[in-house]
């Protein structure tokens, strides 16, 4: 991954695309982690003190590929708006909020 896939949607919050085949199935979620040096997840590299996780979209070749997964409704492709909010998993980062019009709300 380089930094030209990354988009900045704000508040410190960036994502890149997941497709499959010609299909945006889903997005990875990079934030600041609020943990520090003790979050699992943080990335190394030109993301290092990031951490994040994966969204996968409510659509039938996610449903087909991915069963009994968790899946995020796509309200509005362009500028992107998702339900339900997106919250870490990392233990002491409390990153949590929605992607609304494109951009980062925090919760």
């Amino acid at each position: 991954m380089d930094e030209e896939e990354l988009i900045d949607i704000g508040s410190g919050v960036r994502i890149r695309w997941s497709w499959r085949g010609d299909e945006k199935v889903g997005l990875i979620e990079y934030h600041e982690c609020s943990a520090g040096g003790s979050c699992p997840k943080a990335s190394e590299g030109f993301l290092a003190g990031f951490c994040g996780g994966a969204v996968l979209f409510d659509r039938p070749q996610v449903r087909e590929n991915w069963p009994g997964r968790e899946l995020w409704t796509v309200e509005q492709e362009d500028p992107l708006t998702l339900s339900p909010s997106l919250a870490c998993a990392c233990p002491g980062c409390g990153h949590h909020g929605w992607i609304r019009e494109g951009r980062w709300v925090p919760a």
